[in-house]
């Protein structure tokens, strides 16, 4: 599956301190995975803190909507 970064989750990772690499880890070793309203919230704590990163799929594409801090 092909990752897609919008502009506003290139944006959020900016203003977080959070990485590239952080996410993808995040989303290929997560801790805990919800599905709701058709998103999907991967959870990964990263010793430094855990983080949600919220995607959506879409055919053969995961398109990442916003990262955060828990």
């Amino acid at each position: 599956m092909e990752i897609v970064f919008t502009a506003h989750a290139r944006f959020r990772m900016e203003r977080r301190g959070i990485t590239r690499e952080e996410v993808v880890y995040s989303l290929n070793y997560p801790d805990i995975i919800i599905k709701k309203h058709g998103k999907y919230f991967f959870r990964k704590d990263l010793g430094r803190g855990t983080i949600e990163v919220v995607a959506r799929k879409w055919e053969r594409f995961l398109y990442i909507l916003t990262i955060y801090w828990l």
